[in-house]
């Protein structure tokens, strides 16, 4: 993302708040650089030194998520889980396979707003792979597979565990992890099963821990953003057969869609999500987006983050 801080405009703080300086807030925000001159909302970038993130950088990055998250479950905001499925192949196969069962993942649609997806290939297109396959075997070459995954859309995963902490653990820093912050909805409050302590004594042979966490997870498909983010970013995708089956849309967004997407579509994804967090390889680095102003917050953080000597390391 382009270094745009320098100038500090946008929305009005809050009354009751002593809004800093500019140049104090943007020393004060570092390493995060706010797109000042975007107004449409808060866009905040940080640069990392390349995906799969150094670990340095991944352990401060770490660090700041789960306080960002306790910060914000604070504010009344719940935290959900994004992992995009091309990202996913071959690195983070094995953890995700081996914690397919306790975090049940669920795919739907990750989207640039507006963007068609991906067409297959042409009758020409297959015909031009299979000769050159065709060639380099009769070279006796080492045979490179086509890349498949250009053809396909950008899937995501959806956790209906809220592991939130031990999946960011495993995945986080391979360029595919969103994190969105939300109101709780109602809906998914599932009532732990009525069992009392002695009856819990005499049915040993259950679980009662998981059995909770088994209806909580079943509750989480009750969500309402589910179907509103199809409604949200949906449209031009309606006669695709795939589109009943999705359980949601999720959208992608690199920092310069901020800027460049009609501003109903950063709306939208407002009133999907009140925070919105994404590894953007595309801007080699991490978007932190609100609209509501969460600024003084995310200042007091990275204050105390200094405080404790808790530095990221830039170079």
């Amino acid at each position: 993302m382009a270094d745009k801080d320098d100038k500090q405009t946008g929305a009005a703080a809050p009354k009751g708040r002593q809004r800093l300086t500019p140049a104090d807030r943007a020393k004060d925000l570092l390493p995060w650089r706010r797109a000042s001159e975007l107004t449409r909302c808060y866009l905040y970038w940080l640069p990392v030194r390349g995906f799969p993130m150094p670990a340095a950088q991944r352990d401060w990055l770490l660090q700041f998520f789960e306080r960002w998250s306790a910060l914000m479950k604070a504010q009344g905001l719940r935290a959900e889980l994004f992992l995009q499925y091309k990202i996913v192949y071959p690195n983070l196969m094995n953890p995700l396979l081996n914690n397919m069962m306790e975090f049940v993942p669920i795919l739907g649609l990750g989207r640039i707003p507006g963007a068609s997806l991906p067409t297959f290939p042409s009758k020409s297109e297959i015909e031009d792979m299979t000769k050159s396959m065709f060639e380099t075997l009769q070279r006796q070459e080492p045979l490179a597979l086509p890349d498949a995954t250009k053809h396909m859309p950008d899937y995501s995963y959806w956790f209906l565990d809220k592991s939130t902490k031990q999946q960011l653990d495993l995945f986080f820093g391979h360029a595919g992890t969103t994190i969105a912050y939300l109101k709780p909805d109602p809906k998914t409050a599932a009532q732990p099963v009525s069992v009392s302590a002695s009856q819990k004594r005499k049915l040993p042979m259950f679980d009662w821990e998981q059995i909770d966490k088994a209806r909580a997870r079943t509750a989480s498909l009750a969500d309402g953003f589910l179907a509103k983010s199809k409604g949200l970013f949906g449209a031009g995708l309606e006669a695709e057969p795939q589109m009943k089956g999705l359980p949601f849309i999720l959208p992608i967004l690199n920092s310069s869609d901020f800027f460049s997407q009609p501003a109903e579509v950063v709306e939208n994804v407002f009133q999907l999500f009140q925070v919105y967090a994404r590894e953007s390889p595309a801007d080699r680095g991490i978007l932190l987006a609100f609209q509501a102003d969460l600024e003084e917050e995310l200042i007091q953080l990275l204050q105390k983050l200094t405080e404790e000597k808790l530095r990221y390391p830039e170079a």
